[in-house]
């Protein structure tokens, strides 16, 4: 017998690898791509998630989109790599699941990190980044001379006046409420440091109930910032206004502060649950990531499993198998093959 080498080229042709495709073919699990198609959008996940959540994000936004950038990059490669294997690659490959799967989560990483950071992390910085101020006297110390503070912890003796509170309507309703000391006016005559709220008081009377109005020992306030209020400042600046006109008062620097017990335990709360959120959401993309890695394989598995169409019935049959093919009479009918 010839060897290989020396064999007719048709003969070659049935000896290499056949394609899954072919019939009777089927498709065989490599654990490796398997492995890294599910660790790989999942680590796409968690870069662009982490980047958009956490504090780089917000000292260098440039650096923090740079990075996303690099990912974005990385992707349209994994894309281009997807589309050669499909034009010139006769056998499926995962080079599409990966693309797909990877744009998918870089995506969704992104989406959630914004939210996460727009929610808790930028108004937890921009409130870090200012001072704690203690011994605050509401009737004695001027706005101006602590415009760069985030947390206030006023003395004792000062409390909301709920009978100067008052409200603006803007498809949601905008409270706000003076801080005064034991019941007096400011020396200046000016009220600078204002409660507000949203939701939380009455439409037709003086009745605040923001923050923690119902506790009598609180005493602090965490400064609204842009960040915390998604353009709300300006409406609790029309609500202060209203009030300056209808109690006959002067807030021409007014302080926005959210009533709290304890400021400082607050405001690192939110720092936590930009850790939880983004715990959360790591794990379930990596279910996720487990869950479409095991529908994928399974569609893979299916592939040339069907019974090939050129399959030579008589060697099934029974006379065959038994040495009696030349005492049974052939059959000339044509037949329909499905795969």
């Amino acid at each position: 017998m010839k060897p290989y080498s020396e064999m007719d080229p048709l003969m070659k042709d049935l000896g290499s690898r056949r394609s899954i495709f072919a019939p009777g073919q089927r498709i065989r699990m490599n654990v490796v791509p398997m492995f890294l198609n599910v660790f790989v959008p999942w680590g796409a996940f968690v870069i662009c998630c982490g980047i958009t959540s956490f504090w780089v994000m917000y000292a260098h936004v440039g650096i923090a989109w740079g990075l996303i950038g690099t990912v974005y990059t990385i992707w349209f490669l994994l894309c281009g790599t997807a589309l050669w294997a499909r034009r010139y690659e006769p056998d499926p490959t995962w080079f599409s699941y990966t693309a797909i799967l990877v744009g998918a989560m870089a995506v969704a990483g992104t989406l959630a990190g914004r939210g996460n950071f727009k929610n808790y992390s930028e108004r937890y910085y921009q409130v870090a980044d200012l001072k704690v101020v203690t011994g605050i006297d509401a009737s004695s110390t001027p706005g101006t001379n602590v415009m760069d503070a985030g947390i206030f912890h006023f003395a004792a003796g000062n409390h909301l006046d709920g009978m100067r509170s008052w409200h603006f309507k803007f498809r949601e309703l905008y409270c706000v409420a003076p801080i005064i000391t034991n019941g007096t006016a400011p020396t200046s005559q000016r009220y600078d440091f204002w409660a507000v709220g949203k939701e939380c008081c009455s439409v037709a009377a003086s009745d605040f109930r923001c923050g923690a109005w119902g506790d009598q020992h609180a005493s602090g306030g965490i400064r609204l910032t842009e960040a915390g209020t998604g353009g709300d400042l300006k409406y609790y600046r029309l609500a202060v206004q209203q009030a300056e006109s209808l109690y006959n008062i002067m807030a021409p620097n007014p302080i926005f502060l959210t009533w709290s017990s304890n400021p400082r335990v607050e405001v690192e709360s939110w720092r936590q649950q930009v850790f939880k959120n983004y715990l959360v959401m790591v794990v379930f993309a990596l279910v996720c990531s487990f869950f479409f890695m095991t529908l994928a394989t399974c569609g893979y598995a299916f592939i040339g499993r069907a019974r090939s169409a050129y399959s030579m019935d008589i060697l099934d049959e029974k006379d065959w198998k038994q040495g009696n093919l030349a005492n049974k009479p052939t059959d000339f009918a044509t037949r329909s093959y499905q795969t």
